[in-house]
């Protein structure tokens, strides 16, 4: 969802590179947007379904406003929990399998690494 918004970098070393965003950090980020997403649609539903009791607001919200808030509180974290389970489950599938073929690559030392370009020109192709 976020793929295209990178948070701001922390820290910049001497050569001006910036390290690479966590995904989990992605992840924790992609749920609160649909958390809210889903909450705001509830929210909006619950206030058409709802519409005879705005005369009783005040006293309804002076009455039971703490309990509203944390019943609130209480949604908003199991759909945020059933949010990023469900980004887990669906969008890390076969990680562990991966991860596990590329560690026995590093423990076997049969990984060839690319050889960093330091002069920053763009890899020339040979035809």
């Amino acid at each position: 969802m976020l793929s295209a918004f990178r948070p701001l970098p922390e820290s910049q070393g001497m050569s001006g590179e910036t390290q690479p965003p966590k995904a989990g950090n992605t992840m924790i980020a992609n749920a609160v947007l649909l958390t809210i997403g889903v909450l705001l649609a509830y929210g909006f539903w619950l206030l058409d379904q709802l519409k005879f009791m705005a005369p009783y607001r005040t006293a309804l919200f002076h009455s039971y406003g703490s309990v509203i808030l944390l019943a609130t509180a209480v949604l908003f974290a199991n759909v945020f929990g059933a949010a990023l389970l469900l980004q887990r489950k669906f969008l890390l599938k076969d990680t562990g399998r991966k991860l596990t073929h590329l560690d026995r690559q590093f423990q076997i030392g049969q990984v060839e690494m690319p050889a960093p370009d330091d002069d920053g020109e763009a890899p020339r192709h040979v035809a």
